[in-house]
This record gives structure tokens, sequence and C-alpha cells, in this order.
């Protein structure tokens, strides 16, 4: 530590203390630069998220493809846990094609923007005719679709059960993904929910269904997790006895 005299002599050759400036506490005590703990939490909670996605995914790649949508609960046609969905009220689809004429959106501005570019993707996509039916089944119900966060996080989606007020529930994650990812879930459980839930042949059907959107999206990055579970689902040898195995009659 300098002399009173050499800080003096060192003050006066421009030398510099490099703590001068630093924040204090009200005792006195040096703290911190706020934007450093700043930076630092923000460090911990981006190192915290990839975690738990990490976590996530691998969870989901130890469950064999015909497993990664299990049975229908009593509320759900795809069993997913608690749900926990925005209470917002939906408004009506201003849909760009008659097969979704009658949807609702419901959710935040921003979110009902990414689910407007997902279903539209849909307009432009050649559907296998029952999947065109039960889109048009959904729309003519005042179908909702939003977002929402499952208890079982690998699920892409689920719908609610019976004809009263029908909804889609899209997973979370897809408001940050490529929009079009959207548009073959929503076809998935559009077929889904016309049809006995629990049954082989009910999920098969939507698998199909969304493989074929997967598949016929025009321009659109179908590089999707979700698209690529359909396909392997609907390439398997027995298909139906796979579905069986994973708890569906």
């Amino acid at each position: 530590m300098l002399r009173p005299d050499r800080t003096d002599h060192a003050r006066r050759n421009g030398a510099r203390d490099p703590w001068a400036t630093a924040p204090t506490s009200e005792l006195g005590d040096q703290v911190l630069p706020r934007w450093f703990v700043l930076a630092a939490i923000a460090a911990v909670v981006a190192a915290v998220a990839v975690a738990v996605a990490a976590f996530v995914l691998a969870g989901r790649a130890t469950l064999p493809v015909e497993a990664r949508r299990p049975p229908p609960s009593a509320t759900y046609t795809t069993a997913v846990g608690d749900v926990q969905a925005g209470a917002s009220s939906a408004t009506p689809y201003d849909a760009p094609c008659p097969t979704l004429d009658g949807v609702r959106l419901a959710g935040s501005e921003g979110d009902r923007a990414q689910l407007r570019r997902g279903l539209a993707a849909l307009c432009n996509t050649p559907l296998p005719g029952d999947a065109r039916a039960d889109l048009r089944a959904f729309a003519e119900a005042g179908g909702t679709v939003r977002f929402a966060t499952f208890e079982v996080t690998g699920v892409d989606s689920t719908a609610t059960r019976g004809d009263d007020a029908p909804e889609i529930l899209i997973n979370t994650r897809f408001q940050r993904t490529d929009a079009s990812w959207i548009a073959p879930l929503v076809v998935h459980d559009a077929t889904l929910r016309r049809r006995d839930p629990a049954t082989a042949e009910a999920a098969l059907a939507a698998r199909r269904a969304e493989a074929a959107v997967c598949d016929r999206l025009p321009g659109a990055d179908t590089d999707s997790r979700a698209c690529a579970d359909a396909a392997a689902v609907t390439a398997l040898d027995d298909p139906l006895a796979a579905l069986r195995g994973a708890g569906f009659r």
C-alpha cells in the first residue's frame, strides 16, 4: 500500500484509484456494480433454462416414439397432467379460407399472431379429405386454439373432449418456433377429438393426418420433433400393435 506522500505523488502523475468510483453500501463498504449483479442473475437464469430443456428433451428421447403422446384422460384427448392456460377471452379468427371459418384464437396479441400464422399455413396445404372434414367440424363448433403449459412437458398439444366449446391447446414452446410447426398439431387434434381417442385406430389416424400435413406444407421448415415423431409412428411395421402396447385400446 502506498504511503500518503507516495499516494499524493501518484495522483499528481495521473494514476487512478480503480475503486474510487465503485458503488458503496450505506455503511461505506464497496459493493458490486448493479450491471454486474444483473448480468450474473441473467446468466444463472439462462443456465437453469438450458438445464431444464436438456432434461425435458432427454426424458422424451428415452420414450419409444409411440408413447410420446399418451392415451387420453377424462378431460383431454392426450393426457398432459395439470394444464395452465390463460383466461383471456377468445376472439374470432379472420380465416383466409372457408375450412377455418369459425375458429377462434385466445391469448396475448403476440400469441394470437403466432397462432394466426400457423393456422394460415393450412389454407395453402392440400389436406386429406378426412382431415379437412375434421378441421371444418372443429371450426363450425367455434373451436378455440390457444397456448398452454402442460405438466407432461414433452407432449406437443392436446384437445378438450366433448362437443361443447372445444379447445385445442398447443404447448407453449411453440410460441417461439417456426409458426408453421403449429399447423400439423392442429390437424392432429382436430382428427383425434372426432374419434374415440382411447383407441389405437384413432391415435394412428391422427398421426397419419399430422404426417400428411408435415409432408405437404408448402415451403415450410417441417423439421420439428412432432413431425419426426408422426413420420416414425406411421412407418412402424405394426403401428396399431405398438400403440396398443403404449396403452391405447
